[in-house]
């Protein structure tokens, strides 16, 4: 990072943290070679087990930001508290014609849970749940290496894992689905596959979890982390198809407009940043 760092000379540098150490290496850039520095702060770098470790050092490293984007108003509050400049930033939406549908038909409704089988999606009672859906075919994405053989082996026939897919592959699955479902045990999630459900204007089905239901609770029928709740949602996003995919797209418009504003936002606090910097540069100079 640092040999890139050297060779482009960036005036403006936004880096992801978790891990801390694109933030780490960012903040020592800007301070020996001053430039706009910017953190996209995800969910996890503040509330997961892995990297609770680093909320001292994330801390420090934000204050010496020009601004931290934030995926929750959960965390927008937290940041602001510590003093710094923070930013909510809803993700991307995707369009249709980003996705490659290639697959083949069935006669029966297709649900597909969209996942990576994280530590925190609870695939034995998606299983489960698909265990009282004999007349779908759910089909679960991500990369099956990561599945435990136990887990795997209990799944009832009209389970189908997809294994890992491209993302225009994903989205085809996502794009031609009845139904599009997340689930996952982490409180303060803000899942991407929400959003690019909605996105592509599908049925969606997510865990009752504080920050999907402020986001996406006009939009999205929400349950509990149990089989028969998640079978009973899935249902019931199916039988309302129609009517979730239109609030779906009423959402879409609405996030967009959000992530617009808020990359406006972001451009002017840059903008006023530079101007800053700039200044001090001459001062320097002179």
């Amino acid at each position: 990072m640092w040999r890139v760092l050297r060779s482009r000379r960036p005036e403006a540098l936004v880096v992801i943290s978790p891990p801390t150490v694109a933030p780490l290496v960012g903040c020592v850039w800007s301070l020996v070679h001053p430039c706009l520095l910017v953190v996209d702060c995800h969910t996890a770098a503040l509330h997961s087990p892995k990297w609770g470790w680093t909320l001292p050092l994330h801390r420090l490293l934000f204050c010496r930001a020009d601004a931290v984007l934030v995926h929750t108003e959960e965390d927008e509050a937290r940041v602001s508290r510590w003093g710094v400049p923070a930013l909510l930033l809803p993700d991307d939406l995707p369009d249709a014609d980003q996705a490659d549908p290639s697959f083949r038909s069935t006669s029966v409704p297709r649900v597909v849970v969209a996942g990576s089988f994280d530590r925190n999606e609870p695939v034995a009672l998606t299983l489960a749940a698909a265990a009282l859906l004999p007349d779908m075919e759910v089909r679960l994405t991500g990369d099956v290496r990561r599945l435990a053989p136990n887990v795997r082996s209990k799944a009832p026939a009209n389970a189908v894992f997809t294994g890992y897919l491209s993302y225009p592959q994903f989205l085809g699955e996502l794009l031609t689905a009845d139904v599009v479902a997340a689930f996952s045990t982490d409180r303060h999630i803000m899942n991407r596959a929400a959003f690019e459900a909605v996105g592509l204007g599908r049925p969606l089905v997510l865990s009752d979890l504080p920050g999907l239901r402020a986001r996406f609770g006009e939009a999205a029928v929400l349950c509990r982390n149990e089989a028969a709740a998640m079978a009973q949602a899935i249902r019931q996003a199916h039988r309302d198809g129609q009517e979730l995919a239109k609030l779906s797209q009423v959402l879409r418009g609405r996030l967009q407009a959000q992530r617009e504003a808020a990359l406006a936002e972001l451009m002017s606090m840059m903008e006023m940043a530079s101007a800053g910097w700039s200044r001090g540069r001459v001062r320097s100079a002179s």
